[in-house]
């Protein structure tokens, strides 16, 4: 979502990582009501991630303040590097 943001939003790189976040709420609620109906949610874990997930992010976003919009830029593409990798070589 980033990505698309910076590249047909124009949103500054800041913007785009506040704005996807925001979405995932709206993306997540469905998720979660579709899957609960179902009774497919395991809610002690997904309490204990979602404490976990909470305080990364605000962590995280407090970090993301003090980089540069380019030093953020280039975190933010290894970070997508990295993942893609670890996808390919199945980890």
């Amino acid at each position: 979502m980033v990505p698309l943001l910076r590249r047909f939003q124009h949103e500054s790189q800041h913007l785009a990582h506040g704005t996807s976040l925001a979405i995932v709420i709206f993306v997540g609620s469905a998720g979660v009501v579709s899957y609960g109906i179902n009774g497919n949610i395991d809610w002690w874990l997904a309490g204990w991630v979602g404490i976990g997930g909470a305080l990364g992010a605000y962590f995280g976003a407090v970090a993301m303040h003090r980089l540069a919009p380019r030093s953020l830029q280039l975190a933010f593409g290894v970070f997508l590097l990295t993942v893609a990798a670890r996808m390919f070589a199945g980890v």
